[in-house]
């Protein structure tokens, strides 16, 4: 269906007359949330920014915005039309209800993520959010029995869920990514790309369906400095754990920042070593200059360090660059379709990546894809979703990347996104000698 038909069929049968807001007056355990609205099943979703501070939580479709391209403007433009004249019940504001979702990577085929449309955004029918220690439950379907739900998630706990094994685990056209690194190299050496950033897969087969909240729960005991996400559709679910922010705008001004050039930290003296680091250094300059190519027609005032720092996971040390800007021209979601992918994600030239990972056939669906959230008043987040896999039934397909340069050695390649399974493998409760 063209995009314009889904925007009138959006706007005759979703639009929204009411939202009522509720204070909660206790500290909200997401697994238990989610726990107590199993019934919900393939329709929830949950968002968790690097230091806890931010939590998001979504229960039932009201409305699935979608489309089968990248087209988040399009999307952004029905969210509005079908909120803007909702009356709002409590002591927020319309501009507490997020649309939340993001876009797959590219318009290729991923046979990974059947369930997920090119774009794929969602309004609840109950949303929990909790910023600063303030939580809050908001309801756009008002059959809830709301004072019912509050009371029954003051004092819900889930039960302990049983341990999984694995049954095997498997690489998934190992060779096609050898062979592409091969490629690209082989370009660069002509100097036809600067840089390519290739994928890898790895499907884990548990004894059981996996369940979603041990993940849950270990992502919020564990203390790394990464996002957490999680979308459902259907009978897949999508989970990252990634380090990368790709936008936020708060107050006018645009946040964002270069990730790039990795190093292990059990390599002896691995910070320094990365900071001094010629290949990483590179790698990472070429996304500062991207990055700031890309905002170019939303701003005119950039400011960034001119060397990058460290930021610490719990495998390996990053480079990294904080870039801010005031966003004078445009909004969230089209910054974030500009942005992405960066060159940490994409490769640089942009447009002769894109085209050698269109070849490449390395279907990549929501890896690496923004994901994230907005209101109302053009303010949210989008991460780059990176350190990612997508669960069906009891096997859950792993995504990791590295970015390949003209110095590239291509083994070393396979070891660095060896060690980028790693958080995922970790979550699923997986022992590197199993």
């Amino acid at each position: 269906m063209p995009i314009n038909q889904q925007f009138e069929t959006h706007l005759t049968t979703n639009k929204i007359n009411k939202i009522e807001q509720f204070d909660l007056d206790f500290q909200l355990n997401v697994a238990w949330i989610m726990d107590y609205f199993h019934a919900f099943a393939g329709e929830r979703y949950v968002f968790i920014n690097k230091d806890k501070s931010f939590k998001l939580i979504g229960i039932g479709h009201h409305s699935v915005l979608t489309a089968d391209t990248i087209h988040p403007v399009h999307i952004e433009r029905q969210f509005k039309a079908i909120v803007q004249d909702a009356a709002y019940i409590g002591n927020g504001s319309q501009y507490e209800l997020k649309l939340f979702g993001g876009f797959q990577f590219d318009n290729n085929e991923s046979k990974n993520f059947s369930a997920y449309e090119k774009s794929h955004f969602i309004i609840p029918k109950i949303q929990v959010v909790e910023s600063n220690g303030h939580a809050s439950i908001i309801f756009v379907d008002q059959s809830s029995d709301k004072i019912q739900i509050i009371d029954a998630l003051r004092h819900h706990a889930a039960e302990k869920v049983q341990d999984n094994k694995i049954i095997s685990a498997e690489d998934i056209d190992l060779d096609l990514f050898k062979s592409n690194a091969h490629k690209a190299i082989s370009m660069m050496q002509q100097d036809k790309l600067e840089k390519v950033v290739l994928s890898r897969k790895r499907k884990i087969t548990m004894a059981r369906d996996i369940d979603i909240l041990p993940l849950i729960e270990q992502a919020m005991k564990n203390h790394e400095v990464s996002y957490f996400a999680l979308i459902e559709s259907g009978a897949q679910t999508f989970i990252t754990k990634t380090p990368e922010q790709l936008v936020a705008v708060q107050d006018g001004i645009l946040h964002t920042n270069a990730i790039a050039g990795t190093m292990g930290k059990s390599i002896d003296n691995a910070k320094q070593k990365l900071l001094d680091d010629e290949k990483n250094l590179y790698e990472h300059k070429i996304v500062v200059e991207s990055i700031k190519e890309d905002l170019a027609p939303f701003t005119n005032e950039i400011t960034l360090k001119q060397s990058p720092d460290i930021l610490e996971n719990q495998f390996f040390y990053h480079l990294y660059t904080p870039i801010n800007a005031k966003l004078n021209r445009g909004g969230l979601l089209e910054v974030t379709e500009s942005l992405h992918p960066t060159p940490a994600l994409g490769g640089f030239p942009k447009r002769a990546a894109m085209h050698f990972l269109a070849e490449a056939n390395e279907g990549r669906g929501l890896y690496g894809a923004p994901l994230g959230y907005v209101d109302l008043n053009d303010e949210g987040e989008f991460i780059v979703a990176i350190r990612s896999m997508v669960i069906q039934d009891n096997t859950a397909m792993l995504f990791a990347g590295c970015g390949i340069v003209k110095s590239s050695v291509v083994e070393s390649e396979v070891y660095e996104t060896e060690i980028k399974f790693k958080p995922m493998l970790e979550m699923l409760g997986v022992n590197e000698d199993e």
